[in-house]
């Protein structure tokens, strides 16, 4: 249950462990990611201090534990050395390249986004479960599988040999396949601890079974109900079922009560949940002592109001801005550089001038209004930008010249045009159309013109269209498309001028690390985090659970393809993990619906069948019973409408 003291739990029991004598170096820690362990290791260290321990175990991520071993081997000449690729690397991105166009045996340049993101996916999701080409060809199990996604595949690993080339996936597989062979002298571990075992996929759990000898003690935690890595290879099963058939003797002991948050939000996490129809049957209740928790949801409102409103209602707290992709951020990030509040963004994309859609639009602007580029040559990265700015325009380059015309621009910042003219071929006709877009809208504004004005040209010439093309990953793509979408609306929603929008975008305000009280994050980078507000936004069921895991532009979205059953279920998941980060506060902006209005007036929790403005997710929190529930609670002699939930939710809060 989120909240309900799962940290704490694992926290006191390495305590306990070393107070009894156990040496740190026989306890290893695994995490599923950097944030939780270096959380979790302050966490610890603060227990060890309170308790004079002299030294507390290895925190470690799988994949940091992982190197080590691999390295290890390589040491003792047990495997090979071989490069670490990131995924999404740009030689990453070629090898997908050359894959895709080898397994659909074509020569083309251009690449289906949508296929090789699906492409890129399977491939991550074989190599975790340690399948071979030859497992593809020969177990009847794969036989759907289509034949160029097996050619690629094949060609994937040959190439990655061929190259000696390693990603993050192949190092948890060399790991287990170390461990597996008689001659890599396997650590000898007294407990092995998991946190989040919910998210581990089929390598980590073979990791874990393979650092388990008869003297280790293997301890996990997690909740089914936040299994939200499933495109990555988790499966909820792997801690219901899966964990006790590896490994016998197991003790389970449950946690049904979280400490986070109040009655209200307990009952409306439950009842999302429950839509689950295989959701494990624990139910969540809150902590008697545990204070209020409201749920607001909010029609139609501007976020900047809400942001007004709450700063004085509550200056001092802690708030975070969730939403499903980071397109949806840009505007939370603008309004709180308009309101001049202390915030920071958990992303790898620390500035917004770093999304490449919006570099191409800041760039642009930067040419109507000046005539050059000078403006951004202050800018950290500024050889990056001058790049990504010839990207998203997409001119037709030939091999080489993007990096020859980034560099000849980014020493020449103020003969742009004339260095196009000399290094483009301007007779070719995409080029052509670019080039005199650019020209046309060349010192054609003001600094002191509507932001929203200027927009409108850029889009009308076109200099918008080409936008994603750069990249051939799906979910990349239609975030930058979805990202200049909402630069639009937003623009068109808050009257500011190219100067003062200049301005957050290049010289953003920045605030000392220890006033920050805002935090801008996805779904997926909120878990495990907790603040006293809480503010949902990109909630239009367009968009999300939308067609996709990341949506395209909304004005788009004019059919709705149903999604999957498997795919609806992870996103609840997705959805229950951000509302319950929730302390004091939990606010959802949603469009204007109608028909929540009828859902809410006639006390239902079920999911529409229809289409709905608000995301569907909404429906099913059942919020006026849960506000009823409430005022039960606090006095008995409230006489409501007990539902079979809430008198469950009841019962439970009896024991």
């Amino acid at each position: 249950m989120p909240g309900s003291g799962k940290t704490t739990t694992l926290i006191m029991r390495v305590t306990n462990l070393l107070k009894q004598g156990v040496e740190p170096q026989s306890i290893l820690i695994l995490m599923y990611n950097k944030a939780a362990q270096l959380s979790f290791k302050k966490k610890l260290q603060t227990s060890a201090d309170k308790y004079n321990l002299s030294a507390i175990p290895d925190v470690r991520t799988f994949h940091s534990y992982a190197l080590e071993l691999v390295k290890e081997g390589q040491r003792l000449n047990l495997i090979t050395y071989k490069e670490l690729v990131e995924q999404g690397s740009p030689k990453y991105q070629q090898l997908l390249r050359e894959c895709y166009f080898y397994g659909n045996e074509i020569e083309s340049s251009f690449v289906e986004n949508n296929e090789i993101e699906k492409l890129e996916l399977n491939i991550s999701n074989w190599r975790l479960e340690e399948l071979t080409p030859n497992d593809l060809n020969q177990d009847p199990n794969y036989k759907d599988i289509d034949k160029k996604d097996k050619r690629a595949y094949k060609k994937y690993c040959e190439l990655l040999e061929q190259y000696k080339l390693r990603t993050f996936d192949d190092i948890l597989s060399e790991a287990v396949q170390l461990i597996r062979s008689n001659k890599f002298s396997v650590p000898v571990l007294k407990q092995v601890i998991v946190d989040e075992y919910q998210d581990v996929n089929y390598i980590q759990n073979e990791l874990v079974k393979g650092l388990t000898q008869p003297v280790t003690n293997v301890m996990v935690v997690g909740d089914v109900n936040q299994c939200i890595y499933e495109w990555r290879g988790s499966r909820p099963d792997f801690i219901e079922g899966i964990f006790e058939r590896d490994f016998k003797n197991t003790k389970i002991f449950n946690l049904s009560c979280t400490f986070r948050y109040g009655h209200q939000l307990s009952y409306v996490a439950n009842s999302v949940i429950s839509k689950n129809k295989d959701s494990n049957s624990s139910f969540c209740i809150s902590h008697p002592k545990n204070k209020s928790t409201e749920v607001s949801i909010h029609q139609g409102l501007n976020l900047l109001k809400l942001l007004e409103h709450s700063e004085k209602e509550n200056k001092f707290s802690s708030t975070a801005i969730i939403a499903r992709s980071n397109a949806d951020l840009i505007e939370p990030e603008i309004v709180l550089q308009l309101l001049n509040l202390p915030y920071r963004v958990k992303s790898s994309q620390q500035k917004l001038i770093s999304r490449p859609e919006i570099s191409l639009l800041t760039l642009l602007m930067c040419l109507a209004v000046d005539g050059d580029l000078s403006r951004i040559k202050p800018t950290a990265n500024f050889q990056w930008l001058i790049r990504n700015f010839i990207k998203q325009l997409d001119f037709r380059l030939p091999k080489g010249m993007l990096n020859e015309l980034t560099l000849a621009i980014s020493k020449n910042k103020d003969n742009i045009f004339n260095i196009i003219k000399e290094k483009v071929d301007i007779k070719q006709e995409q080029n052509r159309k670019i080039f005199k877009s650019l020209k046309e809208i060349n010192s054609s504004s003001s600094c002191s013109n509507m932001a929203s004005a200027l927009y409108k040209v850029f889009n009308e010439k076109g200099l918008f269209l080409n936008i994603s093309e750069s990249s051939i990953l799906r979910r990349e793509s239609n975030d930058q498309i979805r990202g200049i979408s909402f630069m639009q609306q937003l623009l068109n929603t808050f009257e500011i001028t190219v100067n003062d929008l200049l301005d957050i975008l290049i010289n953003p305000t920045e605030h000392d690390e220890n006033k920050i009280r805002y935090d801008l994050t996805t779904m997926h980078g909120s878990k495990g985090l907790e603040w006293d507000n809480v503010i949902l936004i990109g909630l239009e069921d367009k968009a999300y659970p939308g067609t996709n895991n990341e949506p395209t532009i909304p004005k788009e979205l004019d059919f709705i393809r149903t999604k999957s059953n498997d795919d609806l279920k992870e996103e609840r998941r997705l959805f229950y993990v951000a509302i319950t980060r929730a302390i004091q506060h939990l606010h959802l902006i949603v469009p204007t619906d109608k028909t929540l209005d009828h859902w809410n007036k006639n006390v239902w929790s079920s999911t529409p069948k229809k289409e709905t403005n608000a995301t569907r997710f909404v429906f099913e929190m059942d919020l006026v019973i849960s506000r009823s529930l409430v005022e039960k609670i606090k006095d008995p002699k409230t006489k409501i409408e007990l539902t079979p939930r809430s008198k469950r939710y009841l019962d439970a809060l009896s024991l």
